[in-house]
């Protein structure tokens, strides 16, 4: 099949990251694969290339250039790069799904899907687009994809509808890169010794990251005599704002920016700490599985579907300090009671991308 994947930009962030998996997954099996970005530069001074050098070859990569802001030249870029390419699907992420809009009037091929990356209410820019979307999905003229059991519920409550098919995301094997030697050699450094543990936050600094919650409650950790590292890394952590919240940190958290060669650190951590508030089914979180990361998280949007406490990772009741602080203290006490392994084989059973795209592609065929 020709397949388009579209998304605004590939920013660092999970959905850019899924985009980017399912396009080198897709293409890997002989499919005639496009991604198509929107964005040549953001608002918020974000990189909008950060994931082009993980775009495999076979992958054909096309960038439109477009400001931020909908505009008739920026529809008429992709009608023609569209009418050019001929697809057999067009797969949108995020809020790109104005767009096709117009394209997706006339039913037949191609084929429009649709992924909602978080819960339903988060995933329109305006009010008016819920009517809008209403109508796309109840037609099925763009099929509608949810990520979790959580998202699937919201979906069905926001719009009032049952037929969203829910695919959980996928990553692909989280794997060293040539930094290895010298990421390890770096989080050596932070240790007071061999037995001290390394946890680690994936995350742009954010209202519904929630990190907040995680500073106050690893300060409280080390004012009682623990001793770890925390590594935080994103972006946003930069600004006027974020350089305030480094302030409020101990000596024991470590703010490093953004990683491309995320997974070095993810492969030299022992833990993974996600405090959001809302959340689809978070990226960060498979790759923390990927790399035998103890997961230690709220109870956030399609997460508890993910971990089972005290088998595969650690969930809070709630999203209170106390309750959040008991179970990064279970972890601390008993270190070893989850093994790696068990992470890693428990991912490749049900989060891989080759799983998530061989699920994509039976809804392709099926829609």
């Amino acid at each position: 099949m020709k397949i388009v994947q579209m998304t605004f930009s590939l920013a660092s962030g999970g959905a850019e990251r899924f985009v980017v998996d399912l396009s080198n997954e897709l293409a890997s099996r002989g499919h005639e694969v496009y991604l198509v970005v929107f964005r040549n530069s953001l608002k918020s001074n974000a990189d909008p290339h950060f994931y082009r050098s993980l775009i495999d070859e076979k992958v054909w990569y096309v960038n439109l250039e477009i400001q931020e802001g909908f505009s008739i030249i920026a529809f008429w870029k992709l009608f023609k790069l569209l009418k050019g390419i001929g697809p057999d699907v067009i797969h949108c992420h995020l809020d790109v799904i104005p767009y096709i809009f117009l394209l997706a009037l006339k039913k037949g091929e191609p084929k429009y899907i649709h992924t909602l990356h978080s819960i339903a209410s988060k995933t329109i820019s305006l009010n008016v687009q819920r009517s809008i979307n209403f109508f796309y999905y109840k037609t099925n003229r763009i099929h509608p994809v949810t990520i979790s059991e959580i998202c699937n519920s919201s979906y069905k409550k926001f719009y009032g509808l049952a037929n969203a098919t829910k695919i959980e995301n996928g990553r692909s094997p989280v794997m060293p890169t040539i930094k290895i030697s010298e990421v390890k050699s770096e989080l050596d450094s932070y240790r007071r010794n061999a037995q001290t543990p390394i946890f680690i936050h994936v995350g742009r600094f954010s209202y519904e990251k929630n990190q907040k919650l995680l500073i106050q409650v690893f300060n409280k950790l080390a004012n009682e005599g623990f001793k770890f590292i925390l590594l935080i890394i994103g972006n946003g952590y930069n600004s006027p704002e974020g350089l305030n919240f480094q302030k409020q940190a101990c000596p024991s958290i470590k703010f490093l920016g953004e990683k491309l060669n995320i997974n070095d650190y993810f492969l030299n951590s022992d833990a993974f700490c996600l405090t959001s508030l809302y959340e689809g089914l978070p990226i960060s979180l498979l790759e923390a599985l990927s790399a035998g990361c103890t997961p230690i998280c709220t109870p956030a949007g399609g997460i508890p579907s993910v971990i089972t406490n005290g088998q595969t990772g650690y969930l809070s009741k709630d999203f209170s300090e106390e309750s959040y602080y008991s179970v990064v203290k279970q972890y601390l006490l008993q270190p070893n009671a989850i093994n790696k392994e068990t992470l890693w084989r428990y991912f490749e059973l049900n989060f891989s991308i080759k799983r998530c795209a061989s699920e994509y592609l039976k809804l392709y065929q099926q829609v």
